[in-house]
């Protein structure tokens, strides 16, 4: 029977511990898992730019890079050294704005879902696992400190926005899955609690050694450092403004190094060069079978 590795997909509104998460996943994982950071429109160069600076261009980008991950999942997930493929957001992020915004022009919340239901979903692999991480509007605040860092974060700490987005993945996301999601309220979890109810999924899908891993991994809560062997390709890349803050310490991934970020990572290969790590422009970094 041929490989094919499921891929889970964390969603959910900002704060619920969806990159957290991930970076967790990455850790205990390593080179069994292959995984995709939050879509970055900032890191996007040439064709695969943004079409226009608006919300509803960068949200046309978003849904189009769904569209391009989905229809590399086929070749992704039979990578026979790849036990799961691991997804910081997917469309729901997209949808999810255009029905939470009030941005007048933002892209309509039907047009994005008619995008997604005609375009996306039928590229979809049946191997899609979804997790929908939830918080309280309140608690979403407070773990992110309440105030944006950077201006152009600070649409995501408008109150009202937030309950918009609330509603829209408690009511609405579950029913454009392409299998029941499992629901998961992080709203006084600690960690190893969320962790534990994916590990829950994978095994329900069959993943049982890959769920004991999870479980069992000793992994820190603490914010790590930049590695001084990103430095530059950190600043070079947008620094901060780009890729928020480190989640992980640099890790050996798969014959290389890299370091993921809140919005992003960075990947250095053996020769030293390090670059942006994006599975879909890059697939031959690889595990030997």
């Amino acid at each position: 029977m041929e490989h094919r590795a499921p891929v889970l997909v964390l969603d959910g509104p900002p704060g619920a511990g969806k990159t957290s998460l991930l970076a967790r996943m990455v850790l205990a994982l390593g080179d069994e898992a292959m995984w995709f950071t939050e879509p970055n429109a900032r890191l996007a160069t040439g064709l695969a730019a943004p079409v226009h600076p608006s919300p509803a261009g960068h949200t046309l980008w978003f849904l189009r890079h769904e569209l391009a991950k989905a229809r590399a999942m086929g070749n992704l997930t039979a990578d026979p050294a790849t036990s799961l493929l691991i997804s910081d957001r997917n469309q729901l992020g997209a949808l999810a704005y255009c029905y939470a915004t009030r941005a007048e022009d933002s892209l309509p919340y039907l047009t994005a879902r008619d995008f997604y239901a005609r375009r996306i979903a039928p590229e979809l692999p049946e191997t899609v696992l979804t997790a929908i991480l939830l918080v309280s509007p309140d608690q979403s605040l407070n773990r992110r400190g309440r105030v944006a860092e950077l201006p152009r974060w600070k649409q995501w700490f408008d109150t009202g926005l937030l309950e918009r987005l609330h509603t829209f993945y408690r009511e609405i996301a579950p029913t454009l899955c392409p299998t029941p999601p499992a629901i998961i309220n992080t709203d006084g979890a600690t960690p190893e609690t969320v962790l534990a109810q994916v590990a829950g999924v994978l095994a329900d899908a069959g993943l049982d050694e890959t769920a004991r891993r999870l479980t069992a991994a000793n992994v820190s809560n603490a914010r790590p450092p930049l590695a001084d062997e990103f430095t530059d390709a950190y600043t070079e890349l947008g620094g901060l403004e780009a890729f928020g803050h480190p989640f992980t310490p640099s890790i050996p991934y798969r014959g290389s190094t890299v370091q993921l970020c809140q919005l992003g990572a960075l990947h250095r290969d053996p020769s030293g060069e390090a670059r942006l790590w994006d599975p879909l422009t890059a697939p031959a970094i690889r595990r030997a079978a």
